[in-house]
């Protein structure tokens, strides 16, 4: 097979991916007849393809973070039977009021994604917060997967001193440290912040007008006629927790714990303190609530993990390196920081993950950055930030798992998405290489 049509066939199972994601269909078959098309076009053996780099990445994936996505899961499932994160969403709607309830949900993502919950598993935590908010304002639930998605990676990205596996990827190919640049990523994170807030409140506003207001799920019609009229527990119990699993991953990270160590034990000790506090509203169901929790975390898994299936086959094809050669072309003819915003989207599109993306850019094209003497922690910055662009095609895992835990559709809640982690980190990351080039680094 030539290595063209290789090629061709990896862009147009990309975009079967995002056809089939539009319309709705399983994710986990769109990434087989994905895969497939992938396989046939560049030569690579058809059955061992798929028993071992398919079912290898889809593996990997799901045994990586199967506890954590059932734990935080269980951690928001309990949070919303005992009515603590009712009690959190009526205390935020009393300082923001209807109008700010996207604003509010905006600002507790971020916090919780910078005190490292992770961005597939926060949409477990704050969902629960975030829908009875959303009710009470009548705004359109198709914006949730835009805010939790902005939140946890967006803003996030732009925070000098996060932990996050793309940042220490970024940090060893440039040889810096994730505190760089912190001149930079302040000014990108002011900046992310107004967008997202002038955005997200244009929306909410235009599709009220437009008729678009709260449509429950089947799930959130009885979560809420089960708790009308309810007594609710007290604030500080209700939001301890949160702080406590903030808290504790911070001081595990310190003791050298590992990372995903120290995500187990923050939500474990997160989840056992929630059930202590709240033990009057959960008595007699406290272990069904927990189990249902978990097992509801299952589909979203799956579905993520089938497309980390499919980005592993694209890995595997030998016309992935043309892509790479591409990058190495733009890099000599064009501004460095330019082609690299250009070079890392184009990692993280066709795999549909930043985290790809930044691996392979940092591992494959970092030292050929180097060698041009650009500044490493401009570079290392801007591209951070970039990544973020085109990982958010609509088969990004994470964006997947965020419309089904939300409950709704992909092509209704896409058009938000795109405007906040497409082209939003793309312009972040222009804007940066302005900064750079006038020296605020």
């Amino acid at each position: 097979m030539s290595m063209t049509l290789g090629a061709i066939g990896l862009i147009a199972a990309i975009a079967i991916l995002i056809l089939f994601s539009i319309k709705g269909v399983n994710p986990a078959v769109a990434s087989l007849i994905a895969s497939i098309v992938v396989i046939l076009t560049s030569g690579l053996p058809f059955w061992d393809s798929f028993i071992t780099t398919y079912q290898g990445g889809l593996g990997n994936f799901f045994t990586t973070y199967f506890l954590m996505f059932c734990l935080a899961s269980a951690y928001g499932e309990i949070m919303k039977c005992s009515g603590a994160a009712e009690t959190i969403a009526n205390f935020l709607f009393k300082i923001f009021g209807a109008k700010f309830a996207p604003v509010a949900t905006l600002i507790v993502t971020w916090i919780l994604a910078y005190g490292g919950i992770n961005a597939f598993i926060v949409v477990f935590a704050v969902y629960p917060i975030a829908m009875p908010l959303f009710k009470k304002a009548n705004i359109s639930k198709n914006l949730m997967p835009a805010i939790f998605l902005y939140g946890s990676v967006v803003l996030l990205v732009c925070t000098p001193g996060v932990i996050a596996g793309l940042m220490y990827a970024l940090s060893e190919g440039f040889g810096v440290t994730p505190l760089v640049a912190p001149k930079m990523g302040i000014a990108a994170l002011i900046i992310a912040f107004i967008f997202g807030v002038v955005y997200l409140m244009f929306r909410a506003k235009q599709l009220k007008a437009n008729g678009e207001g709260f449509e429950p799920s089947e799930a959130d019609i009885a979560f809420l006629s089960s708790h009308e009229g309810k007594d609710l527990p007290p604030l500080w119990s209700s939001i301890l927790p949160l702080i406590t699993v903030m808290i504790t991953r911070v001081l595990f990270l310190k003791l050298s714990m590992g990372t995903m160590a120290a995500s187990y034990a923050s939500i474990s000790i997160g989840i056992i303190l929630l059930m202590v506090l709240q033990f009057k509203y959960l008595k007699g169901h406290a272990i069904e609530d927990f189990t249902r929790g978990f097992l509801a975390s299952m589909n979203p898994l799956l579905l993520s993990a089938a497309i980390m299936g499919f980005a592993a086959i694209v890995n595997m094809s030998p016309s992935f390196q043309l892509f790479i050669n591409f990058a190495e072309f733009l890099c000599e003819r064009i501004n460095p920081y330019i082609s690299a915003i250009i070079s890392i989207n184009i990692f993280s599109g066709i795999t549909g993950a930043s985290m790809s993306g930044a691996t392979i850019f940092a591992q494959t094209m970092a030292g050929t950055y180097m060698n041009y003497g650009i500044n490493p922690d401009a570079m290392f910055r801007i591209t951070s930030i970039a990544s973020m662009g085109l990982d958010t095609l609509p088969h990004c895992p994470t964006f997947l798992a965020m419309v089904a835990v939300c409950g709704v559709t992909a092509k209704k809640s896409y058009g938000h998405v795109f405007w906040c982690t497409v082209v939003a980190p793309i312009g972040l990351a222009l804007i940066c290489v302005l900064l750079a080039m006038i020296g605020i680094i």
